[in-house]
């Protein structure tokens, strides 16, 4: 018959749990960067430029495409499938309103504007 597990335990399971997610979020971040810099690479590609095995880089890049923050896309090449991946374009962030606003020449004096009242 198993025990339940004691408060401290669970203390720790739950710090460790923080700690992983903590780091696959940085590892994503780095992986983001890299995409920028390298767009329409392969998965290989992407993970001997890191540094990283292919495992560690294909679960990363679902993360990010489960964020929207990039794109995934199986292509075949000289018979072999490979999964190729780019950033999203930055204006598929936007609404077309709030894009068509952007558009406007007075939309930039206002942000500077903001800007400098916050003292930026």
């Amino acid at each position: 018959m198993k025990s339940k597990p004691k408060a401290y335990q669970l203390a720790a399971l739950e710090k460790a749990r923080q700690i992983r997610l903590e780091k696959s979020e940085e590892a994503d971040d780095e992986l983001y960067d890299l995409i920028n810099l390298m767009p329409d690479s392969s998965v290989y590609k992407l993970a001997k430029t890191i540094g990283w095995s292919t495992g560690k880089t294909h679960g990363a890049i679902r993360r990010l495409e489960k964020d929207g923050l990039i794109k995934a896309e199986l292509v075949v090449a000289d018979g072999r499938t490979k999964l190729m991946v780019k950033p999203t374009p930055w204006h598929e962030f936007f609404t077309e309103t709030e894009l068509e606003e952007m558009r406007q020449p007075s939309y930039f004096d206002e942000i500077e504007s903001i800007l400098k009242k916050s003292g930026q």
